[in-house]
């Protein structure tokens, strides 16, 4: 079209018309439109390309890795973290949650000011509660102060681990639902902030409900806003068996997630380990452990995956985005 435009063009000048000149201004104009306008597209495109090869892949709609609070008070290590997140894809940080202090406030600040999501983990009750602690609203409004405190310091999100009973409590069907009046005191007093709820509970609790522990996804599901279960292949008995068939064990207590869930979906954040509990690994098995983690959670559709290291060692699994990008799970 642009080659048509100037053939014209040129055959106006010979014209022995007064509008000579204004037709070929006008047509010229038009030619320059035209490549300034290609000329633009073809820039875009490009900026377009370049920013997108330039993006870690994130085939997941939450990628994050646990942070314990004494490392998130280690400014160097919690760089390292940082810096390694942004590099490959994590976009959230779930980080232990305490005691308030300057130097805490300080190193969520950081992390915000990054970009990646603060998710404060809170734990209700330590190793599992009591009757008395879980009936307890006193004992709820201290455990309250402390998502206050992360709610002030911009959290979107709060979660609750040890949301549960002792396991060496009697098993009853009514424990489960006094954790769920936990969770609506919670939830509600969350979301009247702008944030959303979330709860760690069991792997095993996919499979089928605890009544000594008190976890229920059926009931959970109304009163949260997205369940993190807890899905270690080397925490499930038998433990030898789980442990070796890793994408198994992931895959089926997510669908069963899902399934208890019915109607009441909320996005499942799964919990993958890092390290086999049970076995020593080398680098090599580590790595196919990780990734067939990954992919059981992408199978069962999940929202997405929150990695989990005691010792907060993730160098192993920022290798592994690094290397695979959006394959990882593969």
């Amino acid at each position: 079209m642009r080659s048509h435009l100037i053939d014209r063009a040129r055959g106006i000048v010979f014209a022995r018309t007064g509008a000579v000149h204004i037709h070929l201004a006008v047509l010229l104009a038009l030619c320059f439109f035209f490549q300034s306008a290609a000329a633009a597209a073809n820039a875009t495109e490009a900026t377009a390309a370049a920013t997108a090869a330039a993006a870690p892949a994130r085939p997941f709609k939450t990628q994050g890795i646990y942070v314990q609070q004494y490392t998130a008070l280690k400014k160097s290590k919690l760089d390292h973290l940082i810096n390694n997140s942004l590099e490959v894809g994590v976009d959230t940080m779930v980080v232990d949650l305490w005691w308030p202090s300057a130097k805490y406030k300080s190193a969520i600040q950081r992390i915000q000011e990054h970009g990646l999501r603060y998710v404060p983990r809170i734990t209700m009750f330590p190793d599992g509660g009591t009757h008395e602690q879980i009936t307890s609203k006193a004992y709820w409004e201290e455990r309250w102060k402390l998502a206050k405190y992360a709610l002030d310091l911009g959290a979107k999100d709060i979660q609750l681990d040890y949301i549960r009973y002792s396991s060496k409590n009697r098993a009853s069907p009514s424990n489960a639902l006094n954790v769920r009046e936990v969770l609506r005191f919670f939830k509600k007093r969350v979301n009247e902030h702008g944030a959303q709820l979330q709860i760690d509970v069991f792997g095993e609790v996919g499979l089928a409900p605890s009544m000594h522990i008190g976890q229920d996804i059926s009931i959970f599901a109304p009163e949260i806003d997205a369940v993190c279960p807890m899905v270690y292949p080397s925490h499930y008995a038998p433990y030898a068996e789980s442990s070796q068939r890793p994408f198994e064990t992931v895959f089926t207590s997510l669908k069963g997630i899902k399934r208890q869930m019915g109607e009441q979906q909320v996005p499942v954040l799964a919990y993958i380990e890092l390290f086999n509990f049970r076995k020593k690994m080398n680098t090599v098995e580590r790595v196919k452990y990780i990734r067939a983690q990954l992919r059981a959670v992408r199978e069962a559709q999940a929202e997405g995956w929150l990695a989990w290291s005691a010792g907060n060692h993730y160098d192993l699994l920022f290798e592994i985005l690094r290397q695979y990008k959006d394959q990882a799970a593969g």
